[in-house]
């Protein structure tokens, strides 16, 4: 049966049930406010994002939405100004179909976002055209997250802002992440990576960003699995504790001592600016 499209109109006495008809079809992870009291029936939510959104200008800029999921972050993004916001995700890799709940939102919000659901993050790059990324719940989900941040740097203008949310170990001192393939992080597999906090920060900034801001909370969740008890107590020094963490990132060009050799994808970032 074809989808109907449903205009929110607040004077339509019979529009809570059209909504809420419209809304059933589909399934939803994100909350997604429609208007006039209705909003989507999701399972998660991380407000730090939110705050996230607060410390950047979304006037005006072209905005490339990661993983959109059912595109909550992108309809914001456009609600607070964005001049054209991409939404992009790939349903093959997540394993579920949500996009039907996106069209659904989208539809009912009367938006203008652009999406692409079939677009692999490791893959993709269009040089410097967007002002801001958001890059929420996505690296972790990745088989290769550093491939992923450095086309999100060539797709990112400098000076442009990226927001970064994920799961990290609650570690600061030591760089390090497991990898998960035979054990599912949280019993999720698609959850491939979990860094520490060091490991997270020293992946972005290797990838010509600069953290403005970090923003942590949330409940503890704690992983044991099968780690082996020499790993736990030589690097970890006790049972792993994680907890989601936002960054608010700027992409820099700067010369950047510690790369040891010169490496092509980010030749062009890895002096000062001139004046």
């Amino acid at each position: 049966m074809p989808e109907r499209s449903v205009r929110l109109d607040a004077a339509d006495p019979s529009l809570p049930d059209r909504i809420f008809d419209e809304i059933s079809r589909h399934q939803w992870m994100q909350r997604i406010d429609l208007g006039n009291g209705i909003v989507t029936p999701g399972k998660w939510e991380n407000p730090l994002i939110r705050q996230a959104f607060d410390l950047v200008d979304f006037r005006g800029k072209r905005v490339l939405d990661v993983g959109t999921c059912n595109g909550k972050w992108a309809f914001e993004a456009e609600r607070r100004g964005a001049d054209e916001v991409v939404a992009i995700d790939n349903l093959r890799h997540v394993g579920y179909c949500y996009s039907g709940a996106f069209e659904c939102a989208k539809r009912l919000l009367r938006s203008r976002v652009e999406y692409r659901p079939d677009v692999d993050v490791c893959e993709y790059r269009e040089e410097e055209t967007y002002d801001v990324v958001i890059f929420c719940g996505v690296y972790y989900h990745l088989r290769d997250p550093l491939r992923a941040l450095a086309n999100l740097r060539a797709s990112l203008r400098t000076g442009g802002r990226m927001i970064v949310e994920g799961p990290v170990y609650d570690d600061k001192r030591q760089a390090y992440a497991t990898f998960h393939y035979r054990e599912p992080f949280l019993g999720d597999k698609t959850n491939w990576w979990v860094p520490s906090v060091r490991a997270l920060r020293e992946w972005i900034e290797s990838s010509f960003f600069e953290i403005e801001q970090s923003l942590c909370g949330g409940a503890p969740q704690r992983f044991w699995g099968r780690m082996k008890s020499t790993f736990r107590t030589r690097v970890l020094g006790k049972a792993p504790r994680t907890y989601r963490q936002v960054l608010v990132c700027r992409a820099v060009k700067r010369a950047d001592p510690w790369w040891p050799t010169p490496y092509a994808p980010f030749d062009r970032w890895s002096a000062p600016e001139k004046g």
